[in-house]
């Protein structure tokens, strides 16, 4: 079995059943059975009170790996039940008889026939109650406020350890609408009613039980043919008339590139951001601090700086646990050699993960090209139909040709630093000639960029991409920690020009601020030093501007050494909101 989808859940009636009478399909059951045996966990979801589908599928326990029963109220694993929700008010029963309501009471939802819906509402209106009715073809169930064959299946998932987003939906009536909605693909056999037919991801040629058994060994779960979801997708930004510019949220491989400082991290972050709020596990690798802003997020774990690396092995049971991310911060490899050694390691660990659980869904590699050799474990998971590949580069060109391949969409960050002559091919024109695009430049703003699909590079499209919500400081970890070249150190000099103290980055700056002699201080400051340091060695604009900002005012004053110290107090509060935990 694939291990692109590790659990399928799958409705009863009309879908399991052989369209007959209320019994599964044998051929359907025999997939069952083979597809659990592959690895595959089976959840059968219906609308029928439990017991009711026990009297007449005695054996359904030992078929399935979970049941989800009473449309969503009541979750079965291994023949113990629990209820999901608190059962619908019993006064309403009294309401229901009074009407001639013939109704059956499960554990928490009440049954009846759907041609009593006009009397079922007036009784809940005449109580004031709050529930829900769904229906089903001619049946009719009264269930307690958000409790559907999704959120059924959702609490089912999470007690196999599957994410939602590892997972196939299998119906055909009304109320599997929720249940289709709560995986990464949902399915319609070919007799579902038509509405499912339209939302659904796939629709099979077959009905009932036979489309199940054919799905169940089809193309899909042996991984020979991918399906990219139709209602799972992450917003990128807005193009110049304001219309949303998306892309699957998953099963899809992305290439993001440009020059220097024009926002590929802070794009990526972005991106990240919002993956995450969907529920995607991803693995971030971060070889230069860019997303440690990243770390405080819910489901998100930081490793790494200053505690060192873990070993690659337990970096997949971190991914595992509740379907989690993790920021994986190499600045502690400094070296070369070490750093390859350990992202070959932990791209085998992950793949392998992957194979067993399904996560992560995506794996976000910035500095991608920094990697020499091909790495076997990165092409086999571009290639495969898991995709969720995101690379991150300014120097496309240097990709391996089989990796740059399979891209299937890529994103061109607009603007940034040229680089200077003999340092190497602009990003974008080596982007326009391994693609054969034509990146129009004209006009670009801060936070434009390009979106195209290499297999359609005469439709490109332009947006404006979105806001993140987590602050972003560029190669956060390695200016505030790691040791700059020495011709790219600040040093502090007096007014004579003698050495007195060397800053190798932001945060012994930070600490030579607070104690350097006021001399020294003062020397730089009438000289712009500090924020012409900020903007060239450590290329952060923002810091960059607002120390000039200080060093403006203490020039228009009277720069005497009360007026010194309100700048050394100002710079490093200044140094500490974007750099100092």
């Amino acid at each position: 079995m694939s291990h692109a989808f590790q659990a399928v859940a799958i409705d009863y009636d009309g879908t399991l059943t052989n369209g007959r009478d209320d019994q599964p399909s044998e051929d359907a059951l025999a997939a069952v059975e083979a597809a659990r045996r592959a690895g595959l966990r089976v959840i059968l979801v219906t609308g029928r009170i439990l017991e009711e589908l026990r009297s007449v599928f005695p054996s359904v326990d030992a078929w399935f790996d979970a049941l989800v029963a009473e449309n969503g109220a009541v979750l079965s694993i291994e023949g113990v039940a629990r209820t999901l929700a608190a059962p619908v008010e019993f006064e309403l029963d009294e309401a229901l008889v009074a009407r001639g309501v013939a109704f059956r009471r499960g554990q928490v939802l009440l049954a009846t026939q759907a041609a009593h819906e006009p009397a079922v509402w007036d009784g809940i209106r005449a109580l004031g109650l709050e529930c829900q009715l769904s229906r089903n073809r001619s049946e009719l169930m009264v269930l307690p406020t958000g409790v559907s064959k999704g959120s059924g299946v959702a609490e089912a998932l999470a007690d196999l350890g599957v994410s939602p987003h590892s997972a196939v939906a299998i119906g055909d009536g009304e109320n599997d609408h929720a249940l289709l909605r709560s995986c990464e693909i949902g399915v319609a056999v070919a007799n579902a009613v038509p509405g499912l037919r339209r939302h659904a991801d796939v629709v099979l040629e077959k009905q009932a039980g036979a489309g199940v058994a054919e799905f169940l060994t089809g193309a899909i779960l042996r991984g020979e043919e991918g399906v990219v979801p139709r209602r799972w997708r992450v917003e990128l930004g807005r193009d110049a008339d304001g219309a949303l510019v998306t892309i699957p949220s998953a099963r899809v491989n992305l290439l993001v590139t440009g020059r220097s400082k024009s926002g590929k991290s802070f794009f990526a972050g972005m991106l990240a951001e919002r993956l995450i709020g969907l529920g995607y596990s991803l693995c971030i690798i971060d070889p230069h601090g860019d997303y440690a802003s990243l770390a405080p997020l819910r489901g998100v774990l930081g490793i790494g700086n200053p505690d060192g690396l873990p070993l690659t092995e337990r970096v997949g049971r971190i991914v595992e646990h509740r379907f989690g991310s993790v920021l994986v911060d190499l600045t502690s490899l400094p070296e070369e050699d070490a750093r390859c050694a350990y992202l070959e390691k932990l791209l085998r660990q992950l793949d392998a993960e992957q194979r067993t659980t399904g996560l992560p869904h995506w794996i976000l590699w910035d500095e991608a090209h920094s990697h020499e050799g091909d790495s076997i474990a990165l092409l086999e998971r571009l290639r495969s139909p898991v995709g969720g590949c995101c690379l991150v580069t300014y120097r496309p060109q240097d990709l391996p040709e089989a990796a740059r391949a399979e891209f299937d969409y890529v994103v061109a960050l607009l603007g940034g630093k040229h680089a200077a002559a003999g340092e190497g091919p602009d990003p974008l024109d080596a982007l326009a000639t391994l693609y054969s695009v034509a990146l129009d430049e004209s006009d670009a703003q801060e936070g434009d960029a390009i979106l195209f699909r290499p297999d359609a590079p005469h439709a490109p499209q332009r947006f404006r991409m979105g806001a993140r919500r987590s602050p972003h400081v560029r190669h956060w970890r390695k200016y505030r920690l790691a040791r700059l070249p020495a011709d790219k150190r600040f040093q502090f000099r007096n007014e004579a020009g003698a050495l007195r103290s060397v800053a190798a980055n932001v945060q012994e700056l930070h600490q030579t601020l607070r104690t350097c002699d006021a001399s020294v201080l003062r020397n730089h400051v009438q000289r712009r030093d500090l924020s012409r340091w900020l903007s060239d060695a450590i290329q952060d604009d923002q810091l960059a501007n607002d120390v000039r900002t200080l060093e403006r005012e203490f020039a228009q004053s009277s720069r005497d050494d009360g007026q010194l110290q309100r700048f050394r107090d100002a710079a490093e509060r200044a140094i500490e909101r974007r750099y100092i935990d």
